[in-house]
């Protein structure tokens, strides 16, 4: 991603986000490259996605960073066993979702 999320991009994110069910797990087999092909898949076809980790309770944070850097993903949030991810679709056109633009931005714009 270009440019670090704001606070109230993240916000609007993990609002995206509550309510839907995590669409992967991440178990004892950790990061495997089967695991990244379906990660990457489904970045591509939701651009929030939420994963749940089952058993690796005590790796996540290392867990979370490894995937950030290999996919390109930023991590939303992390709560409990489950984390947020989001990556932009690269084509612009495909885009689903639509993030808030930063209110301190626009107010120095407008002065």
């Amino acid at each position: 991603m270009s440019s670090p999320l704001t606070n109230p991009q993240r916000k609007f994110l993990r609002r995206l986000a509550h309510g839907a069910p995590a669409h992967m797990q991440l178990g004892k087999n950790g990061l495997t490259p089967n695991f990244f092909k379906s990660f990457e898949t489904a970045l591509f076809a939701h651009e929030l996605l939420k994963l749940r980790f089952t058993n690796l309770q005590d790796e996540r944070k290392e867990l979370s960073a490894e995937i950030e850097s290999a996919t390109g993903a930023t991590l939303v949030s992390m709560v409990g066993h489950t984390a947020v991810y989001y990556r932009p679709c690269p084509d612009p056109d495909k885009r689903k979702i639509a993030l808030p633009r930063n209110s301190r931005q626009s107010l120095e714009i407008a002065f």
